[in-house]
């Protein structure tokens, strides 16, 4: 499972209590989602897996947690953190669930979903019909096959059935 985690920035969030979220980028087989979550968040993710294994630095509290400094800090220690753990060859549950990741159950439910239409059109980008070196004309340079190979495949329709 090809996972990359980002941090790209931080908020404060005003209410009864002001606090600051990270914003995480997911990037989980090809797809982006993005997950907020707070200091204290990180922290019992990081008291959960010290249960289970040895853990990545993790940024410590600090004493003037407002300042935009620290917080700036604080985010690339947690992006390391995050990323660290991301690139193990074993990714705990715990973690999956902290960065919303579903994972396929071995119900019939994730089989249903293979079943389902894909939006995606896969069109090949380079195609060549005929073999290129056939229909040979002498007078036009080998680099033309190649161009002529691109404009076939950007001109070839997609056909029903394999595009939605």
């Amino acid at each position: 499972m090809l996972i990359r985690v980002f941090i790209p920035s931080f908020k404060k969030v005003k209410g009864p209590q002001t606090y600051t979220v990270y914003t995480i980028e997911v990037w989980n087989s090809g797809r982006k989602q993005i997950v907020e979550k707070r200091y204290s968040e990180f922290e019992e993710l990081n008291k959960e897996l010290k249960k289970l294994m040895a853990t990545p630095f993790f940024p410590p509290k600090k004493v003037l947690k407002w300042n935009s400094k620290v917080l700036e800090h604080r985010r690339q220690a947690l992006e390391a953190y995050l990323k660290a753990l991301v690139e193990r060859n074993t990714k705990p549950i715990i973690l999956l669930n902290f960065l919303n990741i579903k994972i396929p159950s071995d119900s019939t439910e994730s089989l249903d979903r293979l079943g389902r239409p894909r939006k995606k059109c896969l069109v090949p980008v380079v195609g060549f019909p005929d073999d290129a070196f056939v229909n040979e004309d002498p007078d036009r340079p080998l680099s033309f096959a190649v161009v002529d190979g691109v404009l076939d495949a950007i001109n070839t329709p997609c056909y029903s059935g394999t595009c939605s």
